[in-house]
């Protein structure tokens, strides 16, 4: 088999005016003022529906409609006033969303220069945003159902600020990921130090790939193309090849649904339900008392409204993690997920405040683990959300583990095993006393500093953290990434003499902390650790001035 041959390189989509401004898809109107159109079509389905499945009914069965059909539509269409102003209605309606739609886009424009993202919309009031290229922390593609459809896809900058975030909604598929491709070119040259110039380069697009990470042939034409486009998993060929691809396979991603904490109470929860229910109603009518009748029925009936939320969790989490895949590129790690609309996350390299691998008890005998991330930028709008929200792994082994976090996090690329199954080797464990505090995760519990020999690596020094008895959790936080580090001593603590430390970051769902430390290890480990990140920063500042200022750390820890 061929390989298939490489696409031209092309420039930024659109033309741009004399100071680098660009226009987004001439259909992106139809993803906003196009729909509601598709509301009013389907409030006005909803009210005659009866009218027409009878109608249908009776075309379908050859049986006469009922007069009383008859006269309401002949009704309708006979009242020549009536029906003229309806259409001249529908019409005029069109009219004003297409004209109001044209407008919007005409306005609403974007440019990627060599310090920023920027884009500006709004006819009345005017909105500029502007996201810096050295704050940027990933690069998304969300492609919902019908942009897929269109061909169609939204770019997302997130930024470490809070609500730093521009949208560029839509752009063709392809020249979306050209533009992705070039602000995180451009990000990486930021950080580097290049110098790099305000005239847009041309970029090598990313080729359609299948979920195994191969591309597809050139399509020769445009259905062909826009099937690709549909189809594309938006990872980058060259993992499949480097053996840097990360995929979740359909029946590993449903089983560990199914065994999830959520799944687990709920089904207990169920089927306590109704051994009382049917407890409640025998009893009741044996004894002929009402009262356990009703007790019957109103526990089946309280358990309902847990079961349906509990399922629209659970869809949430496979739509969330189908097909997902990571991939690592030349200038960040792409991970890529869904099945009614896609997603794809690109990280720039470093940008990762605490990463944290979750075994629930009953994915243990499988070896699968969950790994979640937080991130600046989403981290405060979205963290604790939902279980789907910044999770880079929805279900993977131990191998699966380790290459994500070597691949997200840098200085993390030993001792990782160590960390997941290992015996704790190195960590400072929990005190004598803290069985009654963390009962079974006493054995778990456990923290430590790594930081390199060699001081050019300074700055991939990391602090890793063991806990959890029921759900078994490994966290790896950057110290560069530190923003304070917090010794506390709870009322339990302080009269059992133990400690419990804290390293803070941006906020997030990973919490980088454990309890439970003797008072005399706690002290010590809270000394080395402050002393570290104090270390650790001044080495990333002496050697990258602009680095810190991109990371979205307003105040560095002391």
């Amino acid at each position: 088999m061929q390989p298939p041959a490489q696409p031209t390189p092309v420039s930024l989509p659109g033309t741009a005016d004399a100071e680098g401004w660009r226009r987004l898809h001439p259909f992106s109107p139809l993803l906003r003022g196009g729909l509601v159109l598709l509301v009013l079509i389907g409030v006005f389905i909803a009210n005659f529906r009866d009218l027409f499945v009878r109608m249908i009914v009776g075309a379908t069965t050859h049986q006469p409609v009922g007069e009383d059909e008859f006269s309401e539509v002949l009704g309708m269409l006979s009242n020549g006033q009536t029906l003229l102003l309806v259409l001249g209605g529908v019409i005029l309606l069109l009219l004003v969303i297409m004209g109001l739609s044209w407008v919007a886009w005409r306005f609403h424009t974007y440019r990627v220069t060599a310090d920023a993202v920027e884009s500006r919309s709004g006819v009345v009031f005017r909105q500029h945003r502007r996201a810096p290229l050295d704050r940027v922390q990933s690069v998304n593609l969300q492609r919902p159902l019908l942009a897929r459809l269109l061909g169609l896809t939204k770019i997302e900058v997130l930024t470490g600020g809070q609500g730093g975030k521009v949208e560029l909604a839509y752009l063709g598929h392809n020249d979306a990921k050209a533009v992705r491709e070039r602000i995180l070119q451009l990000a990486t040259a930021r950080r580097s130090g290049t110098d790099v110039s305000v005239a847009p380069e041309h970029i090598q697009p990313a080729a359609a790939v299948s979920y195994d990470g191969r591309a597809y042939a050139q399509p020769t034409d445009a259905l062909t193309e826009r099937v690709q486009n549909f189809a594309d998993f938006d990872v980058d060929p060259e993992a499949a090849a480097t053996q840097s691809l990360v995929r979740v396979p359909v029946g590993r991603l449903f089983g560990s649904i199914l065994l999830s904490w959520e799944a687990v109470i709920t089904l207990i929860l169920l089927l306590v339900a109704i051994f009382w229910g049917v407890v409640s109603s025998a009893i009741g009518a044996f004894t002929g008392n009402s009262g356990f009748l009703a007790a019957g029925g109103i526990s089946l009936i309280t358990v309902i409204p847990l079961i349906l939320v509990t399922v629209g969790m659970m869809f949430a989490q496979f739509n969330k993690g189908f097909n997902f895949t990571l991939s690592r590129g030349r200038d960040s790690v792409r991970v890529g997920s869904g099945l009614t609309s896609t997603v794809t996350d690109s990280i720039p390299f470093g940008r990762i405040h605490a990463i944290e691998a979750l075994q629930p008890l009953f994915w243990r005998p499988f070896g699968w683990w969950r790994v979640r991330v937080t991130l600046a930028g989403h981290s405060v709008s979205e963290a604790g959300q939902s279980v789907t929200q910044n999770v880079v792994l929805p279900v993977g082994r131990h191998e699966d583990v380790v290459r994500v976090m070597e691949t997200l996090v840098p200085g993390a690329a030993t001792g990782i095993t160590e960390g997941l199954i290992g015996r704790g080797e190195g960590y400072v464990g929990a005190g004598p006393r803290s069985a009654w505090l963390l009962w079974f995760g006493r054995r778990r519990a456990g923290i430590r500093i790594e930081i390199p020999a060699a001081p050019a690596a300074l700055t991939d020094a990391t602090l890793r953290i063991r806990r959890g008895a029921l759900t078994r959790s490994f966290i790896i936080m950057p110290i560069v990434r530190a923003q304070s580090v917090q010794l506390s001593r709870p009322m339990w603590h302080y009269l059992m003499r133990l400690g419990a430390i804290q390293a803070h970051t941006v906020l997030g769902p990973v919490r980088v902390s454990v309890r439970g430390l003797a008072l005399a290890d706690a002290r010590r480990v809270f000394d080395e650790l402050a002393a570290a990140v104090l270390l650790v920063q001044r080495a990333e500042s002496d050697g990258h001035p602009t680095a810190r200022r991109g990371e979205g750390d307003e105040h560095p820890a002391g």
